[in-house]
């Protein structure tokens, strides 16, 4: 891991992505003690992703979310401000693809959203769903979907059908970044933990390499 202070790491990359959970009033989770309990559970299994010498465990993490009542779709927004607040604090491309791998294997075992309720022998209004439309899947449920695209499960491009992003994207991305490697890092790094979740037996330095190795080197 590039960072110096893991344990400073795991508190502030922690606080980040609870204090924008927080702010989603739709996910329920800004009541009692919700966040404080997944706060504990996600700092000590962030720390044991980010130290390669300790296999990654997630019976007891797995059981913590689903007493909180998460389902995969929130689950998914949780890795996503994480990731986004890891990649701000430059812990390596080998330790985002840890958490990914964890992040995916934990939402296997979770739940799926929550069927529409019916009242008054209707259906509910349907209100936009944030946690839908913030996950990378999410994005590209289009019934057209444009060309060199990722289409989940496979992570294909909907394009030329290599896998994504393709050399094509890599370029389009980088033009449409307009140079803001930290952002495109963080947009690709949200595409990284859905991927995990789809594609749980790629080889870690595999996809290193294909979501984030092409990146160009910083400048010096």
């Amino acid at each position: 891991m590039d960072a110096g202070d893991p344990e400073r790491v795991v508190r502030l990359a922690v606080a980040e992505a609870l204090a924008r959970v927080a702010d989603e009033d739709s996910l329920g989770l800004g009541e009692g003690d919700a966040l404080e309990r997944l706060g504990g559970g996600l700092r000590a299994v962030l720390r044991r992703a980010l130290d390669n010498r300790v296999p990654l465990t997630t019976p007891d993490f797995v059981d913590l979310c689903r007493e909180l009542r998460l389902n995969r779709e929130v689950f998914d927004l949780l890795g996503h401000y994480l990731m986004t607040a890891l990649l701000t604090q430059h812990v390596g491309p080998d330790a985002l693809i840890r958490v990914g791998v964890l992040f995916g294997t934990v939402g296997r075992y979770l739940p799926g959203a929550r069927p529409v309720v019916r009242r008054n022998d209707g259906p509910a209004p349907r209100r936009r769903d944030v946690r839908s439309d913030n996950s990378v899947v999410g994005r590209y449920r289009r019934s057209k979907l444009p060309e060199h695209l990722p289409s989940p499960p496979s992570w294909t491009c909907t394009g030329c059908g290599r896998e994504w992003p393709c050399a094509t994207k890599q370029s389009q991305l980088l033009a449409e970044f307009g140079g803001a490697r930290a952002s495109l890092a963080v947009y690709l790094g949200s595409c990284l933990v859905a991927a995990a979740q789809d594609l749980p037996t790629l080889p870690l330095p595999r996809v290193r390499l294909r979501f984030l190795g092409w990146l160009p080197r910083a400048r010096i």
